[in-house]
């Protein structure tokens, strides 16, 4: 009886011992900045959505009111993220605090999911408790090294588009790292073609959010017909990619087919963005990279990037990680291709360059136990390796604006809070006036029906979002009405800036007078209850968005003023409201006209 007792226990004493010692090596890289990343993490899902974020939740909430993307809404972005915020709003994401976990939960578990495939880069696949512990292990470790470098950016570059793409970028990176391990296993074709079908699927999606991620997609395509398996022929390889490509494909195409007008996406993406939108704030690449956050940032990805490329020349590093030994370069040409340069672009250089980090230190743990004997001191290189990486997080995690920010666990512990001045003006910028953006819209729902529309003039339809009103038209954005920006092109002279041509400036003037022509013939329609002006704009020429929308709309801008008149004003926001209910709208208060609450007062 006695034996029987102690055969379990010892058993599990094994099982424990064994995933202790497999777990060492991770848990090196992941606890010294365990408690920074943690608390980052939890402070960041207590901020206030920017600007970008704020047009999304419009345009994904706008088309479940049965309005049609692209055509009822204008945007010159893809549908994927319109359907990722959709997606969030159903899971209640319409509270930004929501919004806010949702993106870090997906984010720290695609971060961990890639931490999960990365060992078996030397030998054998990991099997059994030590396989469990050592995949579990470089899952902690990876969702604290690539979580410390997405901290690293300001509330305005979280839950952007690239960060966004990067979930499925990263993913699937990560299935056909693994997919293509499974290549080697007898056994596992199964298992190999069911991973490789979800890598083709989640590598095609980002592309209807930016085709510069196609980039990623033809770098995985050579993966799979450079490794080294001999035995497979082209077509196996290839055929489970393509099919799951095609899925992915399918998924965006039905919401377009659902939620979008097919004809006017295309006539968008292939005709006025490069036609106007390409030159919009372009910037060249010395202007890019003569920022020293982004050539700091660059020169690391490089660096690293040769240094992987020269191991797998050698053949030290296996011919499936190419993908992650590209990925900060294909990142690169993606930020060179767009020529904008804003910090969210960066993600996949910031994402792609913690990966391989973590890659080179799975893989110098691996290859030294596997092929080292006892007593070298060359055993000691992995744990350096994995403490300079521990290191590099640490000392970096004290710059997270979130790590700074204590306030906020005073300021933001409920929505009540978290709508106040008090707290929203932490995030107030020289454009953008989230308690403004707020007063504006309890103005609205006061004194606006449901039912009514909306123009705003400006660039922040999230106050539509706010106040629960459509627009009245599909132009949202600035700059569909005042094209100077367009018209000037970059800051760098000719040649070195791009600017465009005399013919380009026809096209682009006379794409801009049809948008007005047509705000115009919708206005005369639909008649909205309300004129909403955004001073201090992005994307208009003058500060007055009044002076500014009249300057250069000469057709639209007596119509607004013989039927519209000012009735309210929210420090940078103006509210005129059609003179039939201007009449009976509220005079706002002092209070509700932007000052700032008595101590301790919220609206």
């Amino acid at each position: 009886m006695r034996t029987v007792e102690i055969r379990p226990a010892l058993r599990l004493y094994l099982h424990a011992r064994r995933a202790l010692q497999a777990i060492v090596p991770s848990l090196v890289v992941a606890l010294p900045p365990l408690y920074w990343v943690y608390e980052g993490t939890k402070r960041a899902a207590l901020t206030t959505l920017g600007r970008d974020q704020g047009i999304f939740q419009y345009v994904a909430w706008a088309i479940t009111q049965g309005q049609r993307a692209y055509l009822d809404v204008r945007d010159v972005n893809g549908p994927l993220t319109p359907f990722i915020h959709l997606v969030f709003q159903w899971l209640g994401g319409a509270d930004e605090h929501r919004f806010r976990v949702l993106d870090l939960l997906v984010t720290g578990a695609v971060y961990a999911l890639v931490g999960a495939c990365l060992p078996g880069l030397v030998g054998k696949p990991p099997k059994g408790t030590r396989g469990v512990a050592r995949r579990v292990g470089w899952a902690l470790a990876s969702w604290v090294v690539l979580s410390g470098q997405y901290l690293l950016y300001i509330f305005w570059d979280t839950a952007q588009r690239e960060s966004f793409f990067n979930w499925f970028m990263l993913s699937s990176t990560a299935l056909q790292l693994a997919g293509q391990g499974a290549w080697r296993q007898p056994g596992s074709e199964r298992r190999s073609r069911a991973l490789l079908v979800a890598a083709g699927a989640l590598s095609l999606i980002p592309w209807f959010g930016k085709p510069t991620y196609a980039v990623f997609t033809l770098v995985q395509v050579f993966t799979l017909l450079y490794d080294d398996v001999p035995k497979l022929g082209r077509r196996k390889r290839l055929a489970p990619f393509v099919v799951g490509g095609a899925i992915g494909v399918a998924t965006q195409l039905f919401f377009l087919l659902r939620y979008g007008d097919i004809a006017s996406f295309v006539r968008i993406s292939l005709a006025e963005v490069p036609s106007v939108y390409r030159f919009i704030w372009p910037r060249t690449i010395s202007e890019i990279f003569s920022v020293e956050t982004f050539a700091t940032l660059s020169a690391h990805a490089l660096v690293t990037s040769v240094l992987m490329l020269t191991l797998l020349v050698y053949r030290e590093l296996p011919r499936r990680v190419l993908p992650i030994v590209l990925m900060p370069i294909g990142g690169l040409a993606s930020v060179i291709a767009q020529a904008k340069g804003f910090p969210y672009h960066f993600h996949p250089v910031s994402a792609g360059l913690a990966v391989q980090w973590v890659t080179l230190v799975v893989w110098l743990w691996e290859r030294v136990r596997l092929r080292t004997p006892h007593g070298s001191l060359i055993r000691l290189v992995p744990a350096a390796a994995g403490a300079a990486l521990a290191a590099k997080v640490a000392f970096a995690m004290p710059q997270s604006h979130y790590v700074q920010s204590v306030w906020l666990y005073t300021k933001a512990r409920d929505a009540e809070e978290r709508s106040s001045h008090d707290y929203l003006v932490y995030f107030q910028t020289s454009d953008f006036f989230p308690w403004e953006l707020r007063q504006a819209a309890h103005y609205l729902e006061r004194n606006t029906k449901p039912t009514d529309r909306v123009q705003t003039y400006g660039m922040d339809p999230y106050l539509l979002f706010l106040s629960k009103r459509l627009s009245a038209t599909p132009y949202i954005y600035a700059y569909d009405l005042n094209a100077d920006t367009a018209l000037t092109g970059g800051a760098m002279p000719p040649p070195l800036g791009r600017h465009p041509d005399a013919a380009q400036v026809a096209t682009i003037r006379g794409l801009r007078d049809a948008h007005e022509r047509d705000l115009l013939s919708r206005l005369e329609r639909v008649r909205p209850a309300a004129f909403v002006f955004h001073d201090k704009s992005p994307l208009i020429t003058w500060p007055d968005s009044v002076k500014d929308f009249d300057e250069h709309n000469a057709l639209a801008g007596p119509w607004v003023h013989a039927n519209y008149r000012q009735v309210a004003e929210f420090g940078a926001i103006q509210i005129w409201m059609r003179n039939d209910l201007a009449a009976e709208a509220d005079a706002p208060s002092a209070h509700q006209a932007g000052e700032p609450p008595a101590d301790g007062a919220t609206n």
